[in-house]
This record gives structure tokens, C-alpha cells and sequence, in this order.
């Protein structure tokens, strides 16, 4: 038998939404001897990079054995459209959620294989109609095996990368956590590569101009009232104020775009 030490149900609607409470429930009538957590934060319905960005910061902190429920708004006009659904096998980590670009989104730097899950035209509860029957009969799977047919093409989707060119280089905000910090598409190893031992600029100009030259092991490493940059959950770049929002204060909202500008050493 296969079975989780977590289940992760992960969506792009919030805790207060009908079916939250539905999925809760459903979970624990099915499965109660198994701990589950639910990450619900704040997204825009829809917006696939915006939902992956967060999945690839939290993603780190799981363990193995982790299944991953993910609860992903098909397209932004049909929430229920009767899209396929997949499974993805990542080391010992399993993830579930429609064919519609976003598991290969989270699951870009990792191996993966994927398996299609059964589906059906209608779709009134995902937890009921798509994820509990599919996690059942893959714990109920005969000497580990896995009950799905593979799927050999999948929808794939990429989070925009930064635009290099010549030393300057164009990010992207890609998500805002609760806080209002910004977090961007560039990662340290990326940084580091382009970098390459050179000193660099941030420049941010909205009413209030900033601009970084370091980056800061935390954003504790700086004033109440000033920025930082650091790389934080995911080790992705972000840009935070100490009691303060980038996002509010410098107008560093999902889709602004700054400069990194690298200095030729002298």
C-alpha cells in the first residue's frame, strides 16, 4: 500500500469560500487518520504564475511522502471547465491538479513523471468528484503499484524569466505575500551566475526612488522604514520594507518591473 505522511491541499481561492469548507470536510470524513494542512492564501483566480510562485516557496519546507491536492482555477472563465486531470510523481512526492500548465510551472527544475487521472464531464466539488478518488485508489494500489496510465504530453508553462541584456537586467514581481513583499523571478543560483563577483544596483522608481546595492541576509538586517533585498522562502529575490509594504510604499505590485544593473569591476 502507498500512503502519505501529508496531505497538502493547496487553491487559489481562500479559506472563506463554500468550498473550502466542503473540501475540508469531505477530507477529513474520508481520510481522518491521515494529518492534512490546507494553504489558502490570497491569489488572483486563475493566474498560474502568480499560484506556482507560491507553491515553489513552500515547496522546500514539505518532506517526503508529502501528496500535494492542488485546487487550481482552470482558466479564468470556466473555473469548472471539464479540463483533464494529472499526477505527478517528484522523488517521493505526490502532486495532483488539472492539465492546464501548472504542475510542470512548480515542477520545472525537478524530474517528474506524469500520469492521467480519471476525470468526468461535470465537476461540482474537486475534492469529491477528482482528488479523493484518485488518492484512494492510489493507496489502495496493488504491491505499490501506480494505477494510472502515464502521460506522455502535457501542458507546460513557464514563469517569465528576467530579461538580461548586456549588464542590465529586467525582473518582474511575480507574486506580493500578505505583508507586501515583493518577490521576483530570479533566484540566488541565477544572481550569483550573472553576477559573477560583481557589484550591482537595484533601482526602483516610483514616487519614492530606491535603490539597493546589497543583499541582506534577512530583512531584519536593516531599520524600521527601510527595504532590503534578500532571497528568501524558495530562494527567490525579494524586496521588503521593515514595518512597511514594498508593495504599498514603492508600488511594487504583482507585474511591476525593476532594473538590476551589474558594474564591470574596476
Amino acid at each position: 500500500m502507498i500512503k502519505p505522511k501529508l496531505i497538502h491541499v493547496f487553491t487559489d481561492y481562500g479559506d472563506e469560500a463554500t468550498e473550502s469548507s466542503v473540501s475540508r470536510a469531505l477530507l477529513f470524513a474520508q481520510i481522518p487518520d491521515l494529518p492534512h494542512i490546507f494553504s489558502q492564501p490570497t491569489l488572483s483566480r486563475g493566474h498560474l504564475s502568480t499560484a506556482a510562485m507560491f507553491m515553489q516557496m513552500v515547496l522546500p519546507s514539505f518532506g517526503e511522502d508529502t501528496w500535494h491536492l492542488c485546487d487550481i482555477t482552470h482558466t479564468k472563465l470556466s473555473p469548472r471547465a471539464a479540463a483533464p486531470y494529472l499526477a505527478a510523481k517528484s522523488g517521493s512526492q505526490w502532486f495532483f491538479a488539472p492539465d492546464n500548465g501548472f504542475l510542470p510551472l512548480i515542477l520545472q527544475d525537478s524530474s517528474a513523471d506524469y500520469y492521467s487521472v480519471s476525470s468526468q464531464i461535470s465537476i461540482q466539488n474537486v475534492m469529491k468528484d477528482i482528488y479523493l478518488p484518485a488518492i484512494n485508489t492510489l493507496m489502495n494500489s496493488d504491491n505499490g503499484s501506480i494505477p494510472f496510465t502515464v502521460k506522455e504530453n502535457v501542458i507546460k508553462s513557464l514563469i517569465p524569466k528576467p530579461a538580461f541584456q548586456q549588464n542590465l537586467l529586467r525582473l518582474t514581481v511575480v507574486y506580493n505575500d500578505a505583508q507586501g513583499n515583493a518577490i521576483f523571478n530570479l533566484k540566488r543560483d541565477e544572481f550569483e551566475r550573472m553576477r559573477n563577483g560583481r557589484r550591482f544596483k537595484l533601482s526602483v522608481i516610483s514616487s519614492y526612488r530606491l535603490e539597493i546595492d546589497r543583499i541582506s541576509a534577512s530583512l531584519f538586517d536593516v531599520d524600521q522604514g527601510y527595504a532590503a533585498a534578500y532571497f528568501g522562502l524558495g530562494d527567490f529575490l525579494q524586496i521588503a520594507m521593515n514595518a512597511g509594504s514594498a508593495k504599498q510604499y514603492y508600488g511594487l505590485s504583482e507585474g511591476t518591473v525593476i532594473l538590476l544593473k551589474f558594474m564591470d569591476a574596476s
